[in-house]
């Protein structure tokens, strides 16, 4: 306890008064201040620290966070509320080959809004969208991208921020092109040939390759135009790019524009939401082949002309100009110059086409190589024939080698294919060829008539001759009716009358 003494004077006489209090209480009340005071000391030591330790950890997450985004392979722009830029990850500046100052400057929110309506949804409705088409315009040049879009909301319930993921077009067709149907697969080494004038042939092809400009193949069909034009393209700095093949004459012709030029959504009735890009962006660092191009329509080759000289494309419903970057190769079958004096082909565009031509010869031209594509066919379909030697008759290798093949080296294919079936014992023979083969040894062969009696007359020689021809048929055809009324030309039940009236077994 505390104890205090005073002194007072009563009168002349002094007093002496002492007194004392308790202070066994405040001296507890202090001690336990100063120990809640230690403890709260402690515990904001401790939240401090852990503060601490999570500030670290937010800064180093969102540190990693912003490393993440830098190096997406995808473009990322974060967009205030006020529409201000505050974000350009280095993709993006790298795609655009701007830096940050620049890509703020020349390009605005209220630019995006105004050609994205996307964007608009977002920033009103705060609708995302995934996978959108949008056009970012540089320099008045318009870049196609494939967009993600996500609004982030603030505590107000506005939107706040907003996140644009962005992927160029053009690769997304590559790499859909990648893992598609939209690959050459065929090389100069895979064309198999023996003959000098086929040889030089694909020399100028090589040498083809090896630039930019415009090839028009013409050649018969079955020859191998598609081939040649996928082994140019495997040879050239194209090779990493897709192969788009178009049969310009398997597409109707309201829908030529639309499947070469893509379209706009509403360009039309039936149009798919969205739009829909062609095959010339489909090719984009690529190649662009088009088969069959003779039989282009008369209104859509001023479109293909004008896409050749500008080097861009604009869809159909749309005004934007999108640059392209493909090399054209085109095949025909027909004669395009004789095309042109018809008026089928615009003078024009034929010698824009023409810049580089190559004519593969057709398969009547070089005999030799009928007996190497041939071993080939029959071993590619059943590699049995590789183990067993063939034996072939020599008068069906005379007539093979004098045969025209119409269809070219796809009509020796599909020829090959059918002697693997027919054939059991790998011995090819006359009665195993097909029978517009077997007619030219028919014409090859051809037998005297028998001299007639002189009291015929001439009606009665006719029958007598006609007689000869289809009993000379029978034994040819082992008996198939059918197989003679072919190669009369008449029908069956013609042949059985006549095999009835000749009195013929």
């Amino acid at each position: 306890m505390d104890v205090f003494l005073f002194e007072e004077w009563m009168g002349d006489q002094p007093y002496v008064m002492l007194g004392a209090y308790g202070i066994t209480e405040r001296v507890h009340a202090q001690t336990q201040l100063q120990k809640a005071n230690n403890h709260l000391d402690q515990l904001v030591q401790e939240r401090t620290k852990e503060l601490t330790t999570s500030n670290q950890a937010l800064m180093l997450q969102e540190r990693l966070l912003m490393d993440i985004i830098s190096n997406m392979s995808d473009g990322v722009i974060i967009i205030s509320r006020q529409g201000e830029i505050e974000f350009i990850n280095q993709t993006l500046k790298v795609m655009l080959g701007k830096t940050r100052a620049d890509i703020k400057e020349q390009l605005s929110f209220e630019m995006l809004v105004a050609d994205n309506k996307n964007l608009e949804r977002m920033l009103t409705k705060k609708q995302a969208f995934r996978d959108e088409e949008v056009s970012l315009a540089m320099e008045g040049r318009d870049m196609q991208f494939l967009a993600t879009g996500t609004p982030i909301e603030g505590p107000d319930g506005r939107v706040n921020k907003i996140i644009l993921v962005l992927k160029p077009l053009a690769e997304v067709h590559r790499l859909v092109n990648r893992y598609s149907s939209f690959q050459a697969r065929f090389h100069f080494d895979d064309i198999l040939t023996c003959s000098e004038i086929m040889e030089d042939t694909i020399e100028l092809a090589k040498a083809a390759s090896r630039n930019k400009s415009t090839i028009l193949i013409q050649g018969e069909s079955g020859t191998g135009k598609e081939m040649f034009a996928q082994s140019i393209h495997n040879q050239s700095k194209f090779a990493d790019g897709p192969f788009i093949a178009v049969n310009c004459g398997a597409i109707p012709r309201e829908l030529v524009g639309s499947e070469l030029f893509g379209y706009v959504e509403g360009a039309f009735t039936g149009a798919r939401k969205g739009g829909s890009p062609g095959k010339f962006e489909l090719a984009q660092g690529g190649t662009l082949f088009l088969d069959e191009i003779g039989d282009m329509p008369l209104e859509q080759q001023a479109a293909l002309l004008r896409v050749l000289q500008e080097k861009q494309v604009s869809r159909l419903g749309s005004s934007k100009a999108i640059p392209v970057n493909v090399r054209v190769i085109c095949a025909t079958n027909r004669d395009l110059y004789n095309e042109v004096q018809k008026g089928t082909i615009r003078k024009d565009l034929y010698f824009r086409l023409n810049v580089i031509s190559l004519r593969i010869p057709p398969l009547r031209e070089r005999p030799e190589d009928i007996d190497l594509l041939l071993k080939h066919f029959l071993i590619q379909g059943d590699p049995e024939w590789l183990e067993h030697t063939p034996t072939i008759d020599p008068a069906v290798w005379k007539l093979l080698k004098n045969y025209p093949w119409p269809g070219n080296v796809r009509e020796l294919q599909n020829f090959a294919e059918r002697i693997q079936f027919a054939v059991k014992d790998y011995s090819i023979k006359l009665e195993d060829l097909p029978y517009e083969i077997q007619t030219l040894h028919e014409k090859e062969t051809v037998r005297p008539i028998m001299s007639m009696p002189a009291n015929l007359n001439i009606k009665q020689q006719l029958a007598e001759v006609e007689a000869q021809q289809i009993k000379a048929l029978l034994l040819q055809f082992n008996g198939n009716v059918s197989r003679v009324a072919e190669a009369l030309g008449v029908s069956r039940r013609t042949v059985d009358r006549r095999i009835k009236k000749y009195g013929l077994r």
